[in-house]
């Protein structure tokens, strides 16, 4: 889903696009607000602006091959971890997806680390990505989601950009209700 198409949060998502266009996206964001005002939406878009194969100013198509892979969650170089069944990102999770950051992403321009729920990486999963914060490997960007930021180790909050999401205004929220359901 390109930015253009997401409800609020218009200044965040224009200071990304505008990041896109310029080729300044930093290589770690830290995504944080409370939970359900589009976070996640917010980092697939930005995904999608990063590896669109004829993006529109500093957003993406939505038509593309690539923007197609990405909306269906099939791109190789979209890499997302999500927590488990018990509500936890383990440090073994964050090992193997971190080794697949060791080579040239495949199919896109950058490869982009999708963190949801960054809050229930373990601190020893959390000190695992560390050193990939640190020193992100080549053409790789690490973005975190986060309704809770400052559950997160101070070193890894220190090594990212953070965006602060609010809470959407009524009017968006109907506006999302009425395209979604009627």
């Amino acid at each position: 889903m390109p930015f253009r198409d997401l409800v609020g949060h218009r200044h965040l998502t224009s200071l990304l696009q505008r990041a896109v266009s310029r080729g300044t996206v930093p290589p770690t964001l830290l995504l944080a607000g409370p939970a359900g005002v589009g976070k996640w939406p917010v980092a697939r878009a930005l995904a999608a602006a990063l590896n669109c194969a004829a993006p529109v100013a500093g957003d993406a198509c939505g038509t593309c091959r690539s923007c197609d892979r990405i909306s269906r969650d099939m791109h190789v170089d979209v890499i997302p971890i999500v927590a488990d069944d018990s509500g936890k990102i383990t440090v073994d999770v964050v090992r193997h997806e971190l080794e697949k950051c060791a080579y040239r992403p495949f199919e896109g321009q950058r490869r982009l680390v999708l963190i949801r729920d960054a809050d229930a990486l373990n601190d020893m999963a959390q000190n695992a990505l560390l050193k990939s914060l640190e020193e992100p490997p080549p053409a790789t960007v690490f973005v975190l989601t986060s309704a809770a930021p400052d559950s997160l180790l101070r070193t890894v909050r220190s090594r990212t950009m953070r965006l602060t999401f609010g809470r959407l205004p009524v009017d968006d929220i109907v506006r999302i209700l009425v395209r979604d359901h009627g």
